[in-house]
């Protein structure tokens, strides 16, 4: 493996005209907005998303100038009988040892925590020497004698912010927690780490007998919200609407992996497609600080693309330029908007964002519009669309084998097929849709839907927290993705998790505004299991009123929970109506609770309302 390290001392870099390709030169203005930092890229490196332990022993230097002798002896015996046996028992690998601390890598973020935990635990009560230990899940790279990358800094930052004797971690962490491991953690407010882009919200856990954490305002303000619309079709054919709005597309999938800011989902955006609007009326409306609005024109082979960022408040214009490519070289302009805009909002971006940034995409245009035909079909949840959209996606596949996109769009197809009983073999249907995750990761580690369709997977087979883990670890990847985090709140749902559940869905209809009609489902499942059986029902009537024949089932539950009879029955004739075939044990096969005595409450309640068993 080939690494090299920059070090910048106090000039300017991207102030002189770049006389060499033009991304590349828009990529490096990214990559050295800031003097006075050491750079290391990674050429060759084995990276991968882990969950990292950092921890270290509190006042070492002032141990050591009082008792050298002393100290040495009893941080070999914490090493020896506790902390290596500890690391092995949760199957974790110590990357790094630095004298005074470590830096420990697991596969699991429950190991992680449980084997930070139960270090503290020991440590407070076999040893004098005290640890502040932090955890966090983010990339990691492997050097041949170094290990580095997101997932170490801000374990780090995470472990100096820690108290002496606790465990602090990231809310991506908490959020892969099961309840009972999750609810032995407080919350600590928002901090700003260094090179952090934004701040995150953090949580403790305090030896038993002590105060739990005092909890502090972030001091970052919020991030940038960006909102981009479909983009105008000037070609003179009709049929190229459809060219326009996979740019579009392409563009939101891209800006959505920056991480300091916030992009509003598509659903949200292409309200407006087809109208002419306002960017003030867009910035009121969607709640954003910024607008990106462009066009197409395709002439042979040739495109040509405009784009203009838009201050949502002034209506001034921050940014426009015009893009004159040769057709299979759209994709590369995809990107160069996108890190157009990264330039102009000073959002810097280490190496390794860099890479999860760019990611791994087609230079094959009938495969592109194969992937985007099938995203299309599998918007709708039937036996047929899912049909068509197999087809679509497996088209891509075989025209370039190397594109991930589409594999994971077979991978999101199959589990709708699973999980609404398109196929006869569940279990096989469920194998392909890990193996179509594999290999998008394979091609493209940094593709936040393989981990999604992976933790998809997961829940619909009943692995409720590895699924959480999975969900967490694409919302890592990619922040902004909204339908992910409403399935991490239907399996947190379905796992007994109810308030954490309530909590990401309400992040999810945040990122997406005109969410579909299915996170209303979601977010009633949340209310409903948590006991506010009035919200749920609001939740309930508007899944209803949204995808025809949905919602019903829901409240026939809500109101036998609620002792309304008569309303149950009347539902259930609903429920009927839309679903003839309707059986309670079919249904219960599809329901993915960990507590099944939950499950068979709900079935009691079905059967009191009168559906047939």
């Amino acid at each position: 493996m080939r690494t090299f390290t920059v070090t910048l001392f106090s000039f300017q870099l991207c102030t002189e005209p770049f006389t060499g390709n033009r991304t590349k030169s828009r990529q490096l203005c990214c990559l050295f907005q800031t003097t006075h930092f050491a750079l290391r890229i990674d050429m060759n490196g084995d990276r991968r998303l882990s969950a990292v332990l950092s921890a270290d022993v509190v006042n070492y230097s002032g141990q050591i100038k009082a008792d050298e002798s002393r100290t040495l002896s009893e941080l070999r015996v914490l090493r020896r009988e506790l902390f290596d046996p500890l690391v092995s028992d949760h199957r974790g690998n110590v990357a790094k040892r630095m004298g005074d601390g470590w830096i420990v890598e697991f596969n699991s973020v429950s190991d992680a925590v449980r084997c930070a935990l139960d270090l503290q635990s020991q440590v407070s009560t076999q040893s004098s020497l005290k640890l502040r230990v932090g955890v966090h899940l983010g990339d990691v790279v492997f050097d041949e004698d170094d290990i580095f990358g997101d997932g170490i800094n801000l374990s780090a930052r995470l472990q100096e912010a820690s108290s002496e004797g606790a465990v602090l971690i990231s809310d991506v962490v908490h959020r892969s927690l099961d309840e009972r491991l999750a609810e032995q953690f407080h919350r600590a407010g928002e901090r700003q780490f260094k090179n952090a882009p934004s701040a995150i919200e953090v949580f403790q856990w305090s030896p038993p007998g002590s105060a739990p954490p005092r909890v502090t305002p972030a001091s970052h303000a919020k991030s940038l919200l960006i909102g981009v619309l479909p983009f105008n079709n000037l070609s003179s054919d009709p049929d190229q609407e459809f060219f326009a709005d996979g740019i579009t597309e392409e563009i939101i999938t891209t800006l959505s992996k920056l991480p300091s800011l916030l992009v509003v989902a598509r659903n949200s955006t292409f309200v407006y497609k087809g109208r002419s609007v306002d960017v003030k009326q867009v910035g009121l409306e969607q709640g954003v600080d910024l607008v990106l609005e462009g066009s197409v024109r395709q002439s042979g082979n040739r495109v040509r693309i405009t784009a203009q960022l838009i201050d949502a408040k002034s209506g001034m214009h921050i940014w426009a330029d015009r893009y004159d490519r040769l057709i299979e070289d759209v994709f590369e302009v995809q990107d160069e908007i996108a890190l157009r805009i990264a330039t102009e909002l000073q959002v810097e971006l280490l190496a390794g964002e860099m890479a999860r940034f760019r990611g791994s995409g087609t230079k094959n245009l009938s495969a592109w519009t194969a992937q985007l035909q099938a995203v299309e079909a599998s918007r709708k949840i039937t036996k047929e669309a899912h049909t068509d959209a197999r087809r679509f996606a497996q088209q891509a596949i075989a025209l370039d084998p190397g594109y991930s996109a589409p594999h994971c769009t077979l991978g999101f197809i199959c589990t709708v097929e699973a999980r609404h009983g398109f196929v006869a073999d569940r279990r096989a249907t469920l194998a392909e849709a890990r193996d179509c995750a594999q290999r998008a990761l394979e091609i493209d580690s940094y593709n936040p839907e393989a981990h999604a369709i992976a933790g998809f997977a997961d829940a619909i087979d009943g692995k409720l927290v590895s699924a959480i883990e999975k969900f967490n670890e694409a919302l890592a990847l990619n922040p902004n993705h909204a339908d992910v985090a409403a399935r991490l709140s239907l399996t947190l749902g379905f796992n007994g998790q109810a308030r954490e559940a309530i909590r990401v869905a309400q992040q999810a209809i945040t990122l997406n505004p005109h969410y579909p009609g299915w996170y209303a489902g979601v977010l009633g499942l949340a209310l409903r299991l948590d006991g506010q059986y009035e919200e749920a029902k609001k939740a309930f009537t508007e899944y209803g009123q949204r995808v025809e024949g949905f919602g019903h089932l829901d409240l026939v539950i809500v109101h036998v929970e609620t002792e309304n009879l008569d309303a149950a029955r009347d539902e259930a004739r609903n429920v009927m109506k839309f679903r003839p075939q309707f059986s309670i044990s079919d249904w219960a096969k599809t329901q993915l609770f960990s507590d099944r005595e939950r499950l068979e409450k709900d079935c009691a309640s079905l059967r009191l309302a009168g559906l047939p068993e």
